[in-house]
């Protein structure tokens, strides 16, 4: 028997239990980047959810064959994420540390290693980490893994959002 309460996954074995908590709170500090940005993170958040957490989350049900009862432990660890790395770039005053998106990541790691009870489910949901259908790989990205552009901007060594075309098209070729 399976039955889905409150966001939270309970099933009859005591085991599968999944709860990942997503704090949403606000940053406690502050910095120039908070005065700046007053509730950056749950603005940034909310925005993250709806644009890149769903498609993420399909793209890794697809990639790492997951199942039903699976599905809102994958989603709460993808939420918990994005909530980590906010927290992270906020702390960092506009910009986050490699060290800092590492322990983000590793955290992630964890959750999936916890929810997801096969080798190959582990092996899989790693390979969707840098695979281009995972929307929200620009914010697991190294600096290196960044491609920018000399007019492009940058405060810190990851993006917080996907560049924004300029909306001018290139001449036909001929």
């Amino acid at each position: 028997m399976l039955v889905a309460f409150c966001g939270q996954l309970l099933a009859d074995d005591p085991r599968k239990l999944v709860v990942f908590p997503v704090d949403r709170s606000i940053v406690d500090v502050d910095n120039q980047f908070s005065q700046n940005n007053p509730f950056y993170k749950q603005r940034a958040g909310a925005f993250y959810e709806i644009k890149y957490v769903g498609p993420s989350a399909e793209s890794l049900f697809r990639i790492a064959a997951v199942r039903p009862e699976q599905m809102p432990g994958t989603l709460d660890a993808l939420r918990a994420f994005v909530y980590d790395w906010l927290d992270a770039y906020v702390r960092g005053n506009g910009a986050i540390d490699p060290a800092d998106r590492n322990t983000c990541i590793a955290r992630m790691d964890k959750r999936f290693d916890s929810l997801f009870d096969s080798g190959l489910q582990r092996k899989l949901y790693r390979v969707w980490r840098d695979d281009e259908s995972n929307k929200l790989r620009f914010l697991m990205a190294s600096q290196q893994g960044i491609q920018r552009t000399a007019s492009e901007p940058s405060r810190s060594a990851v993006p917080a959002a996907e560049p924004v075309s300029s909306g001018e098209s290139s001449p036909p070729a001929r």
